[in-house]
């Protein structure tokens, strides 16, 4: 089969029963770990923009990242150190706003573990939306390999 220029290869590695209602395997393509998510300059720029909503992360952080992609620093790196900072926001706090908390799972850094419950894949630690429905709460913390109640 032809493919154009830029064109997935999702369905070409996707297996389906022969009535096609059941996918067996989804695709062989390999998701590097590490890629925070913006490969070009108005990719990197737009992540920036949506995080620049989140009360939780200071207008200053965003700022100096804007700069950097600007100036014209490999976007990729300016992303990769921007996501590494953000795990500082997660370890000083222990409520994070829901904004906020939807963002890092659009971008890997938290996934949905149960309803309601969300679960930062970095450290493992467990957080849970409010009653209102307007913020996260760290439900446990990990300190040196010993989980404590917060």
């Amino acid at each position: 089969m032809i493919r154009r220029d830029g064109q997935s290869q999702f369905l070409d590695n996707m297996i389906v029963t022969k009535r096609g209602n059941i996918v067996k395997k989804a695709s062989t393509i390999v998701i590097a770990e590490d890629a925070p998510g913006a490969d070009t300059k108005p990719e990197a720029q737009n992540i920036l923009k949506k995080f620049d909503k989140s009360e939780d992360i200071p207008d200053e952080y965003i700022q100096k990242f804007v700069e950097r992609i600007e100036s014209g620093e490999e976007p990729k790196a300016v992303m990769k150190d921007f996501f590494q900072g953000l795990n500082e926001v997660k370890k000083s706090h222990n409520t994070l706003s829901i904004r906020t908390a939807k963002m890092f799972r659009q971008h890997g850094i938290f996934k949905k573990a149960e309803r309601d419950v969300y679960q930062n894949l970095d450290t493992g630690d467990f957080w849970k939306i409010s009653d209102d429905g307007k913020n996260v709460v760290r439900m446990f913390k990990e300190v040196d390999g010993i989980t404590e109640g917060v």
